[in-house]
């Protein structure tokens, strides 16, 4: 990409999300065999990934995040207890609720992923220059930035209805 200086914002942008999609694609490619031995279904890695990311949630919580009813997000919760990735807990101050976190098996797959990612982030990553390194880091911090901010607002209006189950 060395026409940068060139390019206008538009084509920048493109660009930009064009590369993404390339490196997306093959990040993907690089996990899916992962994924398929554990044979989850793509609700169970999703509820996973979300438990992974908030810590604990109720099953109410998780249904609205996923985007499916109660009754649902209930059975894929009980299927995720029967392989032993999430674990089950009446709410501390409301018995109507159910608390849910990641097991330390579920915990454990989750951190073996975090790990071979990061190994194939180092391979990628030594093959950039320290100019080119730098303006990477730049970027993705700017970046990473602006979408936890929409991330953090998206989560707590989808969360609004219900409370936070206490630690």
């Amino acid at each position: 990409m060395t026409k940068n200086k060139e390019q206008n914002r538009p084509e920048l942008v493109s660009t930009i999300v064009q590369s993404y999609m390339e490196l997306f694609i093959a990040m993907q490619f690089n996990a899916v065999s992962h994924w398929l031995m554990l044979e989850l279904t793509f609700a169970q890695a999703r509820a996973l990934f979300i438990l992974a990311a908030r810590k604990e949630l109720t099953v109410s919580q998780l249904a609205k995040l996923l985007g499916v009813g109660n009754p649902t997000a209930s059975i894929l919760v009980q299927k995720l207890v029967e392989r032993g990735l999430v674990t089950r807990t009446e709410h501390p101050t409301d018995r109507r609720h159910t608390v849910i976190r990641l097991s330390p098996k579920g915990a454990e797959i989750g951190a073996g992923r975090r790990e071979a990612r990061e190994k194939q982030w180092q391979r990628w990553l030594s093959n950039l220059g320290n100019d080119e390194l730098s303006a990477l880091a730049r970027g993705l911090s700017a970046l990473t930035n602006v979408v936890k901010k929409e991330t953090e607002q998206l989560t707590q209006q989808a969360l609004d209805s219900e409370p936070v189950p206490a630690n």
